[in-house]
């Protein structure tokens, strides 16, 4: 696979690391994310949308939207549950969260002090979890070297919010509540009852649910 960059690669970097790009592991398609990378037909897509509409000659069907890392252009193609896809191993290195606009995300390489700009569309992840994004947040970015660079993003795992407000409980129920809260960059998520406006809680981002006091 990936025969159409291999030989640009192959002029530009030692055979150690060319042998580390070749390696990918295998997935099914029910399990395919979005902001996965995967090598298909020879080239590095991105996998931007998913759908599981559809039947093929009695077998369920996932349709997969892909956006080439390399030339940008998007393409869909279907796959069967039992069909599998071979995930790219990239190099993963982290930034720092600056800000985003309706199209791009803006990062700091800490290291160099470079800015980073990507589209929203090449994050790894629900959509909606974007609207956790927080100043200095670290963010990893997943690269293809030497070429064509940064290709998908994703948030970490957890991070620590101060909470700005707690919505009020109007009638006292038994045992642990749960109420709306809204963090210091606007998002919200659902705290115990007994968590107040100032304290720091940790979020797990993925679900965007409250783990515990930070």
């Amino acid at each position: 696979m990936l025969r159409s960059i291999i030989p640009r690669l192959t002029t530009r970097c030692p055979a150690h690391v060319l042998s580390t790009q070749q390696r990918w592991y295998k997935v099914g398609p029910n399990a395919a994310r979005l902001g996965m990378v995967i090598d298909h037909n020879g080239s590095p897509l991105i996998v931007v949308g998913k759908d599981h509409g559809g039947t093929g000659r009695g077998q369920a069907v996932i349709k997969l939207t892909f956006k080439n890392a390399i030339t940008g252009t998007k393409s869909q193609d279907r796959f069967r549950a039992n069909d599998s896809l071979e995930v790219m191993l990239m190099v993963q290195k982290e930034y720092q969260y600056l800000y985003k606009d309706t199209e791009k995300i803006h990062l700091m390489d800490m290291t160099s002090y470079e800015e980073l700009s990507m589209d929203l569309e090449s994050f790894e992840g629900d959509k909606e979890r974007l609207a956790m994004l927080e100043d200095g947040m670290n963010i990893t970015v997943q690269t293809l070297e030497p070429e064509p660079g940064p290709i998908s993003w994703r948030l970490p795992a957890r991070h620590v919010f101060k909470v700005k407000s707690v919505e009020a409980r109007i009638v006292k129920d038994k045992g642990a509540t749960y109420l709306p809260a809204v963090l210091e960059n606007n998002a919200r998520v659902m705290v115990p009852d007994f968590i107040k406006p100032g304290e720091s809680v940790t979020v797990d981002l993925e679900k965007a649910e409250y783990v515990g006091r930070a």
